[in-house]
């Protein structure tokens, strides 16, 4: 199994090199990240010429964004992925933010390609949880025929409280509205999110890792 590796997070990032190490035990994985951090540029892509450096016989860092990381592989460097894994991302992408999310952004970069694709993100206290449960949820989405050109898979790891007893749940996504907390000080414009002005349904991403579950949920195009 050929599998190309991206993110938003950056080619230093520490769950971009757990990632790697636990595919490269089920497939053979080439790895393009950008350079720098890349967080909110959903499926931005960048105008013009493109620098990219060589890390490692199959790493490459690029000054781009997570879109251009699979462009850059796809047309750049040739690669015929038989899925693209975009993360490990430090912080989640659920409901309406997985329409700014640059990890979710490559994972819809190629399936605008008509390749399989996954978009993983964790909280940001769940790194243990990922740790322990990434090998399995992986190897549980390819046997289990979930992955499909026609959507993206996308995969939230709760915190490391629920690392003992999490489980995987499917789940949908809901557009749900926030409610802000805004400041204006000294020409400085600051917007916190205070809440949610929707009801949580039950069968939603957010209910799910909120309650220690691995929510599994399809995103695409339309």
């Amino acid at each position: 199994m050929n599998i190309l590796l991206v993110n938003d997070d950056g080619i230093d990032s520490a769950l971009l090199d757990f990632a790697a190490k636990v595919l490269n035990d089920i497939g053979d994985v080439t790895v393009v990240a950008p350079r720098n951090q890349q967080s909110g540029k959903s499926m931005s892509i960048s105008m013009g010429d493109m620098s990219f450096e060589q890390r490692e016989l199959d790493k490459y860092a690029i000054d781009g964004t997570p879109a251009d990381c699979v462009s850059f592989a796809l047309f750049g460097l040739g690669l015929e992925p038989d899925v693209v894994v975009s993360g490990i991302n430090k912080g989640y992408n659920l409901g309406i933010d997985t329409r700014y999310s640059g990890t979710v952004g490559a994972a819809l970069q190629a399936h605008f390609n008509k390749l399989k694709s996954i978009a993983f993100s964790t909280h940001p206290r769940g790194i243990n949880t990922v740790k322990a449960h990434f090998y399995n949820v992986f190897n549980f989405i390819l046997k289990n025929n979930v992955l499909s050109p026609e959507h993206v898979i996308n995969v939230n790891f709760p915190k490391d409280s629920f690392v003992e007893t999490t489980e995987m749940r499917f789940t949908k996504l809901y557009y749900l509205r926030h409610s802000y907390k805004v400041t204006m000080k000294n020409d400085v414009f600051s917007k916190k999110r205070a809440g949610y002005l929707d009801p949580l349904p039950e069968d939603s991403d957010i209910h799910a890792v909120n309650n220690g579950y691995i929510s599994i949920s399809k995103i695409n195009l339309d």
